[in-house]
């Protein structure tokens, strides 16, 4: 009963400062918005569709089948997982666990491989690093190319650690052909829930990043380095922002630092994710650290090698451009997003008749 009250009195002091810091939360999450219209929806969208749909219909198996190799090798996975592992690495998070998530639940795999899996199939994708962060702050690909490397060596290396002493578990996948169309239509459905966890804790983190920084409660508002590493933590996009204020080698650092983490917000989409699945956390941010410490080590180190012109750190206009950018395309996409989500039922209308359509045409 008393703890009922402590819950009660924490919640009205949490109200309270919600409403008294109302306008710099709002000012946050409209700031998390343009983020949303601007950087997650046009680089994550469009690969949650494809990854879903190949895995559905293993259109692009016959392609991967030599990673299945390294898959058995370096993993102890079955080598039918290897386009699985693939589609984690080039779609980023939280491609990979979505897709684990469902194969759990679809009884493929077990709660034990995919937990394991789930220690180096979480890693920020090319179309982030490259489109989101290299171009708009560098004007320049060769920043995301090394970040992207540095999360592949982290990726195999950490796969290849979790998987000592393991026993290759046979358990063949195998892909029921549902049809291009239907597996097309249910994958833009599961992108569309995906995409909504993912603009949803990423509002609610910017604005508890708004709030933060309003009440300054660590200091962190006149530290640009503190500012950028505690907000990336929280919100990886907010943190990639406030890196604006840096250059150099340490801009590079905190920017590996945060993409390999994922920060709370992709921790806890992944968890809504992979809830049902009953997936265990239990040891992930074990895992996570090492897989950041060698992200971070191999990016800095490919950048002293590579030698970068430091003026290429000196511009950073990501601001500006997540501010200025015509959100409508994207507002579009969202309105029909919503409207799908909300004619479940029609879809599985479709699907049907298209399988019957199908049945027909094969009796023909």
């Amino acid at each position: 009963m008393k703890l009922k009250y402590v819950e009660g009195i924490l919640m009205a002091i949490i109200i309270s400062v919600i409403l008294i810091y109302s306008k710099s939360i709002s000012n946050s999450i409209k700031s998390g918005i343009n983020i949303c219209l601007n950087i997650l929806i046009p680089s994550m969208f469009v690969f949650l569709i494809i990854s879903d749909f190949c895995q559905k219909t293993g259109i692009l198996n016959l392609i991967l089948k030599p990673f299945g190799w390294l898959c058995e090798k370096l993993f102890k996975l079955d080598s039918s997982l290897g386009p699985i592992l693939i589609f984690s690495l080039i779609c980023g998070y939280p491609s990979g666990i979505h897709l684990i998530s469902r194969l759990v639940k679809e009884n493929k795999i077990d709660r034990k491989t995919a937990t394991r899996m789930s220690y180096f199939c979480v890693n920020s994708g090319p179309a982030f690093l490259i489109g989101a962060i290299s171009f708009p702050i560098f004007n320049s690909i060769i920043p995301g190319i090394i970040l992207f490397i540095s999360q592949i060596a982290a990726f195999f290396t950490i796969g290849t650690l979790c998987s000592i002493g393991k026993k290759l578990n046979k358990q063949k996948i195998f892909i029921k052909n549902q049809g291009k169309i239907p597996a097309f239509i249910t994958s833009v459905q599961n992108a569309i829930k995906s995409m909504t966890i993912i603009c949803g804790f990423t509002l609610f983190f910017s604005g508890i990043i708004g709030l933060l920084i309003e009440l300054d409660i660590f200091n962190i508002t006149n530290h640009k380095y503190l500012i950028s590493i505690v907000s990336g933590l929280i919100e990886v996009t907010n943190g990639v922002a406030f890196c604006k204020q840096i250059s150099g080698i340490k801009m590079f650092f905190i920017l590996s630092l945060i993409t390999s983490f994922g920060g709370i917000c992709v921790h806890c989409q992944l968890r809504a994710i992979a809830i049902k699945a009953k997936i265990s956390f239990k040891k992930f941010y074990f895992w996570r650290i090492l897989y950041c410490a060698i992200s971070v080590i191999v990016s800095c180190y490919i950048f002293y090698k590579v030698k970068m012109p430091m003026e290429v750190f000196s511009h950073s206009e990501f601001a500006r451009n997540i501010s200025t950018q015509n959100p409508m395309s994207s507002l579009s996409l969202i309105i029909l997003s919503v409207a799908l989500l909300c004619c479940d039922k029609k879809i599985d209308i479709i699907i049907g008749k298209l399988k019957s359509l199908k049945r027909k045409a094969d009796l023909k």
